[in-house]
């Protein structure tokens, strides 16, 4: 009879389990909705990170002129150089932001790329893909941090194979 108990209790328990389930899974209309704002919200932020490249001059021609000219990339953030900068540990938490940011991006590869920084200046060395991928690491490693002074990016186009 005990058993018999344990049974019906742990049946009922499953069958209403199964039936909040169902009740509230989200219906085809409403995941049709989601998709359809993810796809408006992925758009803007891809036009919106298109436009800072832009603005910084980070495009893949913009980056092979200036490693052709230069031998590296530099970016200055606008703001205040004669603010005072940074310890140790801003330094360190800005190293931390940007390798985070590289470890979430899917086209950059933290391993691939040493970030170093020192009152704020970061230094970028390594290997990615591509001059875009230059120019996305840049961007990334200057909008990690507000502490973020300047990105100086000596880094070399070597595809993954390689």
């Amino acid at each position: 009879m005990f058993r018999f108990l344990c049974g019906l209790i742990f049946g009922l328990v499953l069958g209403v389990a199964a039936g909040w389930w169902m009740a509230t899974r989200p219906g085809p209309a409403e995941l049709a909705q989601w998709r359809e704002e993810l796809a408006t919200s992925s758009e803007a932020i891809r036009q919106a990170f298109q436009e800072k490249l832009e603005l910084l001059h980070l495009t893949a021609t913009n980056i092979q002129e200036e490693l052709a000219r230069r031998g590296q990339v530099v970016r200055r953030a606008a703001v205040d150089l004669g603010h005072t900068v940074a310890d140790a540990a801003t330094d360190a938490r800005i190293v931390a932001a940007i390798k985070a940011r590289y470890i979430a991006d899917p086209r950059l590869s933290a391993l691939r790329i040493s970030v170093q920084c020192t009152s704020g200046r970061v230094f970028l060395h390594g290997t990615v893909d591509s001059a875009d991928d230059i120019g996305r690491a840049v961007l990334l490693a200057m909008e990690a941090d507000p502490a973020v002074r300047e990105v100086t990016a000596d880094l070399k186009v070597s595809p993954a194979g390689r």
